[in-house]
């Protein structure tokens, strides 16, 4: 269950945050009027690193190990191409396999 719009979300759950890649001056000359007046923003999903209330800064670990910082904006996101909700098991699932195999393959 996500926490309470007022709660800080905690530690370790999946979220997803979105930083401004371009602000709207910032777009390339020739890209459409509807286009141009908008911010272009990456939204990235991954583990919160630390608690944090939604809507402020936050980090997140991806699966591929970065670390990247934005306004927290969702827990839980269901994936946008509608394949279901989140399994976190099955996230944490990815990480423990990857960790497994380097300590095999280092001796």
């Amino acid at each position: 269950m996500p926490p309470a719009q007022s709660d800080p979300v905690p530690t370790g759950l999946w979220v997803e945050v979105q930083q401004v890649v371009l602000s709207a001056g910032e777009r390339a000359p020739n890209a459409p009027d509807d286009t141009a007046r908008v911010d272009f923003v990456a939204r990235i999903r991954g583990f919160l690193m630390a608690d944090a209330p939604m809507g402020a800064e936050a980090t997140v670990r991806t699966l591929a190990g970065r670390q990247v910082s934005g306004r927290l904006t969702a827990v839980n996101p269901r994936n946008p191409a509608d394949f279901g909700n989140p399994v976190p098991e099955l996230l944490r699932l990815g990480e423990e396999a990857r960790e497994a195999l380097e300590k095999a393959a280092s001796g």
